[in-house]
């Protein structure tokens, strides 16, 4: 084979992850909005039939709100889940361990990232709740049966889809093209452009809490040597901001109104990111990266002490 044969392929290897990527992105963004429409399509007909008559989605009452997102995010999450397996499963000569789908220890890490998003949240909003920054006050009808689906069903499933995309498949992919500094930005970007319309993502402190959020999961990801930590960090947060940090705009039931005293860029209101929210992300960030390798290195340790 000859230099310049040799040459092409690896300039053809060079971009290969840039095409899969690139051609994940478009499958999933097509997949994503064909689930979403299933999940209206269903809720639409849901309602129609108990109204007797074609409801106009454009008036669909606010308690109503629960259940189109989540036939939303039940019709497309789970697709999105098989699309990913199936480029993982496409890769030539890669496990999906390679992707960070570990079997060792797994269900350790994906306890203690529950755990430590839960206890993540609840000191936020207990030091809030003792300053008198926020008051948080229960509704008065909690909605069980509603809370009990996101709780089971939605907040597994979110962190468990958005951790296998976007710390799975495109940062493993994505490093191997431009390496890991290149990955985990990368996918922070992506992953900040995904959940633009929700909250404050749009300007500059909600931009910068979900790529502070991003970046926190990718080191999970890398300092545990898998993604069943970030699925449980995702999920455990999702599960403790959504039950007591108020109602986003998508119908989730919250157990407390959550009602800021200060100023939201400060505090910012539910689904929204202020000054202290980032101050926040930003210990838990340091928080992973300089605790994290010592918890992980005494259990290890511990596991091989008790092995031998």
């Amino acid at each position: 084979m000859g230099a310049n044969e040799m040459g092409e392929q690896r300039q053809v290897s060079n971009w290969l992850p840039l095409a899969k990527i690139v051609l994940f992105l478009v499958l999933a963004v097509l997949t994503g909005l064909f689930g979403a429409l299933m999940g209206v399509a269903i809720v639409w007909a849901w309602l129609s039939l108990e109204h007797g008559t074609p409801v106009e989605l454009s008036r669909i009452p606010p308690e109503s709100r629960f259940p189109v997102s989540a036939a939303v995010i039940s019709a497309s999450y789970p697709l999105l889940v098989l699309l990913t397996f199936a480029f993982m499963r496409r890769t030539r000569e890669r496990s999906l361990e390679w992707f960070g789908l570990v079997r060792e220890g797994w269900l350790k890490d994906l306890v203690g990232g529950l755990l430590i998003g839960a206890v993540f949240v609840t000191i936020m909003f207990g030091f809030y709740a003792l300053t008198g920054l926020v008051k948080f006050e229960l509704v008065e009808e909690i909605p069980l049966k509603q809370w009990l689906v996101m709780s089971l069903w939605l907040c597994p499933l979110i962190g468990l889809t958005e951790e296998l995309i976007f710390r799975g498949y495109l940062m493993s992919v994505a490093e191997e093209w431009k390496g890991r500094k290149f990955a985990i930005a990368f996918t922070s970007i992506l992953f900040w452009l995904a959940h633009l319309g929700q909250g404050n993502t749009h300007e500059a402190l909600g931009m910068a809490g979900t790529l502070t959020i991003s970046v926190t999961f990718a080191l999970a990801r890398y300092l545990s040597g898998g993604l069943w930590l970030p699925i449980g960090l995702h999920a455990g947060y999702d599960w403790m901001a959504l039950s007591f940090g108020g109602d986003i705009g998508l119908g989730f039931p919250a157990l407390t109104r959550f009602q800021p005293n200060v100023p939201s860029w400060l505090v910012g209101p539910s689904g929204h990111v202020g000054v202290l929210d980032l101050a926040f992300y930003l210990a838990l960030l340091f928080a992973i990266v300089f605790l994290l390798p010592r918890y992980w290195a005494r259990g290890n340790a511990h596991l091989e002490t008790t092995r031998n």
